[in-house]
Formats: C-alpha cells, structure tokens, sequence
C-alpha cells in the first residue's frame, strides 16, 4: 500500500462544482426551509465541515427559527471544538437522507446559551444542493458475514495503521464503509487511499484506490453510533470494474430471488 494524500486540484465539495450540479442547486428559500425542517424533524446527523474541511463535527439541527432567518446546532461537548466552530470563516453543512445529499454553505457561528446547555446560531442558507446520484446501481451488501475492505493511512514519518471496515453498500462508483464512531477524525474528507484491499466473496480479494467523499454518523437499529465513510473509485480499471458490476448482479440476483420466497410463503 502507499501513502494516503489529498490532491489540492479536487474539490472537496460538491457544492463548489455549480456547473457540473447546477440542475440540483435550490435557490428558493421556501423549499431550503423545507428540507431543513425535514432534517430536524428526523433528527438526522449533519457533517459541519470547518473552513477546508480538514477538521468537522457532527451535530443535528435543534431548530429551524424563520423569523429570525436562523438556524440552531446542538454544539459540540469539547471547548475546543467549540472554539474552532467559533473561529471557522466557512462552514460547510453535509449530510445523506434516503440517498439523497444535501449540502449547503453557512455564515459563521455565533454561540448562544439555552437552559445552560451551548447552542451554535448561524442565518438560514441562501442556496442548497440536493444530489441524488444516479450514476450507479447501489446495493447494500450483506452484513453476516460482511464484504470488508482494508485501507492503510500514513503518518508523516511513513507509520501506517491499518483499518479494517465492513461494507454498508456498493456501485460502480464507489462504497459505503462503516466503523467504530471514534475513528471518524482519522479521515479528512478528499483524502486518497491507494491499492486499498476489497475482499469480494467468490472472487480473489482486488485492490482499488479510495477517495472520501462523506464522513458521517449513522446509527445501528440499537441505536449504536457508528462512522460513516462514503468512498468513491479512483481510477478503477476496466476489469475490476466488470468483477465488481458482476458481484452486485449477484446480490441483486439473490436479493430477488429472497424477495420471491418471502411471497410465496
């Protein structure tokens, strides 16, 4: 495997690529309100990506204020990340509902206090980008016994540590990984991962080279909180795509064919 890095010439956001998404950017403020209400109805995790991303938090929505033209975040528990939150010039908010993304620019923080607990208060968004990618087929992959990749993440003195991840789902175009929820700031959102080791059942285990595209919180039926890590393939050739178009044919294959029996019974 061979260092991680991150290449400056790809933007991070896709919300910084107004032309090649124009047709999914929401300039009207009643539909931005729409789906901000929808995320604190949900009480969906939102990523809040400071300045160029490199450091985030995750938090949800308390309140959607329109008259005040204000939206309120649960803050984070650090100090530390409070002040960051505080000192951050740009604040990018992301996040996945129904496979849809959502992301949208926020002016910066400004801290406030409700019943002694810290609240972060920014004004209500003037655009929003809602991308449902159709691209690629996505199917989740099975979770016992799971699909699992290896990815390796290096240090500036060349030490690797070595993550081991299950898969969520799969495409042509990328995967979805989950983790431990600690592991989340070890990954930085544009990072690249190369020759990463995806362990196809069936199949001899293929390497293929990983960009962050979405780090996240998600949580198990249990409600056990876990990492997020939505990847995209970097250069993948031509015959390790046709192996992996090949697995999601067979899940989708057994899927319909599990899909048949539970009628049937």
């Amino acid at each position: 495997m061979h260092p991680s890095n991150q290449e400056k010439s790809v933007p991070l956001f896709e919300i910084d690529q107004p032309e090649a998404h124009k047709q999914c950017i929401l300039n009207n403020s009643r539909e931005i309100l729409g789906h901000l209400r929808t995320l604190q109805k949900k009480h969906s995790f939102v990523t809040l990506y400071l300045d160029t991303g490199r450091e985030f938090f995750l938090s949800t929505i308390l309140a959607v204020d329109e008259e005040n033209r204000r939206i309120l975040f649960d803050a984070p528990r650090l100090h530390e990340q409070i002040q960051h939150a505080l000192s951050a010039q740009q604040i990018t908010l992301s996040t996945i509902v129904n496979r849809i993304k959502i992301q949208c620019r926020l002016s910066p923080f400004e801290l406030i206090t409700i019943d002694d607990h810290p609240i972060l208060s920014c004004k209500l968004p003037e655009q929003m980008l809602r991308l449902q990618r159709r691209d690629f087929f996505r199917i989740e992959t099975p979770r016992h016994p799971p699909v699992r990749c290896k990815l390796a993440k290096f240090d500036t003195e060349a030490h690797s540590r070595t993550f081991d991840f299950p898969l969520h789902d799969i495409s042509g175009g990328g995967m979805c990984l989950t983790g431990k929820i600690e592991y989340a700031e070890q990954f930085v959102l544009g990072e690249l991962f190369a020759d990463c080791r995806l362990e196809i059942p069936g199949e001899s285990v293929t390497s293929v080279n990983l960009r962050v595209k979405e780090v996240s919180r998600i949580e198990t039926s249990d409600g056990e909180p876990l990492l997020r890590l939505g990847c995209e393939f970097v250069n993948l050739p031509g015959t390790r795509l046709a192996l992996i178009e090949r697995y999601i044919t067979r899940l989708e294959r057994e899927r319909k064919t599990k899909d048949g029996k539970s009628d049937q019974s």
